[in-house]
């Protein structure tokens, strides 16, 4: 400890608050980003809630050690009450009205609660924000757009959709002026359609593009084998082709990370526009949060443009200038491209993500049409903030919101995030420099366990939403699923929510050792008994569904939203797809066996992976 203050007399705050259970924060979220946003033009410190240890000392007396830095303070009961009962990065009146909320605390124990923030502030358990930026070190203040390697375009058996992004391309590099090389890495199951996608390729002649077509991938793969032949179950459930309509998403994926391994590349998906768009929401200022997209929908793709009119933009060289910077560096551009920061709203443990080693690893932007997600609205049944705010003043969206699926999904600001779910659905920024994870070949949703697995990896990296958008138009359109449709449980999400569960435990330093713990837990999880991992499947069905109904009635109760959004919300309380009882749970969770596969191969992959990114690296130098 590097000083213990004391106090002879504890802070008299009531035995109401020394005693007193916590209570739900009932503080509307709006008033709190408002008077967040105002705080920062008046200059008001915000100061962040660290992970604190507790060491109990007396009965009613205990010392309270930020293990940041090792400074204490010793506190009494109704102190440390006062002070557990903040979080976050707030300024200090706003800690104080937070605690007394949740602590039901009188109007005339204000006073004192501040004066004792006050005194945690001084004795550094309250970290001024200033103070925790300083963690990422000095701005560089000469870094420079790291180099990308080829602009991946992933396709399958859709050559319509790759010939019109092509076109697009095409009049993006008039645009911008600036030529770039793109490889199309082709996972078509029909030959007539690979054989299409070459003459799209062949027909867009102003573009320098290399299709990494089946005869390219098998080449990948035997140069593979011939180099690690004890890997060959891994290589082929890595890059192997899918069987007769198989979702294999993560193929074209790991061919791009291997081909492009120790260079940033940007990810587009075949049924995206590079046209940007302005987004839907849009507020002055940057944030620092991780929380889920916004998401707004619209009668038509007419209204939805008119809401997110054309933006004159370079996409690529906009995801290029933020790949690979430190966040120093980082912070400072965030500044001058958006003006002072706006919003914070972090988690104590993601202080952690405020280092010296801290890289953005990924770029994102929003989405305009079709949000890519799967088909179960849980979204709209989870409605984030500004959503909600925006059905309170459209409720005439309610009558389209279930029905077609023309959005635009986002933030409406700038956003450093330490943390957040990574979606590949138009255009992602992917700093392949480092060793990277690979992905999980089949199912859906592996760009989400992608991302997570990363930003594990690499527990000081964040990523960067860039406030445009880019047009996502699916061809056939796909529709939201009814309220009376069945949902089966998503593996990958299952195996998400185990690594989010253990991952955090991780105590190694480097990547590759990260990596393969993370390949450890997962083999670990298959070796579970039937009964275990039925069990835990069982469990993670219940929770998902609990979850979002618990979101619904939250709505429903909800004094600002519209009646005809309750209207259209309600019949969901009722739907299959999140019913808790016994035989509704049965009927949509996994077979055992299937998960224990998916388990064994990913988890065997994640070891092998290493030693087969750096032979490409090396390769494709």
């Amino acid at each position: 400890m590097r000083h213990v203050e004391s106090r002879g007399a504890a802070l008299h705050v009531g035995s109401a608050i020394a005693t007193s259970t916590m209570q739900h924060d009932s503080t509307n979220a709006s008033t709190l980003r408002a008077a967040a946003v105002a705080g920062t033009t008046r200059g008001a410190t915000r100061w962040f809630v660290p992970v604190l240890t507790t060491l109990p000392v007396a009965a009613r007396r205990c010392v309270v050690r930020n293990p940041l830095d090792g400074t204490a303070l010793e506190l009494s009961a109704g102190e440390h009450a006062v002070l557990s009962a903040c979080e976050g990065c707030c300024t200090l009146a706003e800690h104080t009205e937070r605690a007394a909320k949740k602590l039901g605390a009188p109007p005339e124990h204000r006073s004192a609660m501040r004066e004792l923030l006050e005194r945690c502030a001084r004795g550094r358990l309250l970290m001024a924000l200033p103070d925790v930026v300083t963690r990422f070190g000095a701005p560089t203040a000469a870094a420079a757009p790291r180099a990308l390697g080829d602009v991946v375009i992933r396709t399958s058996d859709r050559p319509q959709l790759l010939a019109r992004l092509l076109a697009s391309a095409e009049a993006l590099e008039v645009r911008s002026g600036r030529r770039r090389r793109w490889m199309v890495v082709d996972d078509s199951r029909a030959p007539e359609n690979e054989r299409a996608n070459r003459a799209a390729i062949n027909a867009s002649r102003a573009l320098e593009v290399e299709h990494v077509d089946r005869t390219k991938g098998d080449a990948l793969e035997e140069a593979l084998r011939a180099e690690f032949p004890a890997f060959s179950r891994e290589i082929d459930w890595l890059l192997g082709p899918g069987a007769t309509g198989a979702t294999t998403a993560g193929r074209p994926l790991n061919h791009a990370l291997l081909r492009m391994a120790g260079r940033a590349f940007v990810s587009v998906d075949d049924d995206a526009l590079l046209e940007p768009h302005h987004a839907a929401l849009s507020e002055a200022g940057f944030a620092v949060t991780d929380e889920p997209d916004e998401l707004l929908w619209y009668e038509s793709e007419e209204a939805l443009w008119n809401a997110c009119p054309p933006l004159a933009l370079d996409p690529i060289s906009a995801h290029e200038q933020w790949l690979g910077l430190p966040l120093a560096d980082a912070w400072v551009r965030a500044e001058q491209q958006a003006g002072e920061l706006a919003v914070i709203r972090m988690a104590a443990a993601q202080i952690g993500r405020f280092g010296a080693a801290a890289r953005v690893l990924f770029t994102h932007n929003h989405a305009c049409g079709d949000p890519g997600s799967s088909m179960l609205p849980l979204q709209l049944l989870t409605l984030p903030e500004c959503s909600r705010l925006w059905i309170a003043a459209n409720p005439q969206a309610a009558e389209h919101a279930f029905g077609r699926r023309i959005n635009w999904r986002g933030q409406a600001r700038l956003r450093l995030a330490p943390q957040r779910v990574l979606t590949f659905t138009t255009m992602a920024g992917i700093d392949n420099s480092r060793l990277l994870p690979p992905a999980a070949r089949i199912e859906r949703s592996q760009d989400i366990l992608f991302g997570l697995a990363a930003q594990w990896m690499y527990p000081t990296s964040w990523v960067v939403d860039l406030p445009f958008g880019l047009p996502h138009l699916r061809a056939p359109a796909k529709h939201w699923l009814a309220s009376s449709d069945a949902f089966m449980q998503e593996p990958l999400h299952v195996v998400c929510s185990h690594l989010d569960e253990h991952a955090p435990r991780i105590a190694a330093e480097f990547a590759e050792e990260r990596l393969t713990a993370m390949g450890a837990l997962l083999l670990d999880l298959a070796a579970a008994s039937d009964h275990a991992l039925a069990e835990m499947l069982l469990q993670h069905a219940a929770d998902t569904g609990s979850r979002a109904l618990f979101a619904i009635q939250t709505q429903l109760d909800s004094a600002t939203l519209p009646a005809p959004w309750k209207v259209a919300l309600a019949p969901w309380l009722r739907s299959p797809a999140l019913a808790l009882d016994a035989d509704a749970l049965r009927g949509r969770v996994l077979e055992p066996a299937r998960v224990r596969a998916l388990l064994q191969a990913y988890g065997r992959a994640m070891l092998a992976w290493p030693r087969l990114w750096e032979f490409c690296r090396e390769r494709y130098r």
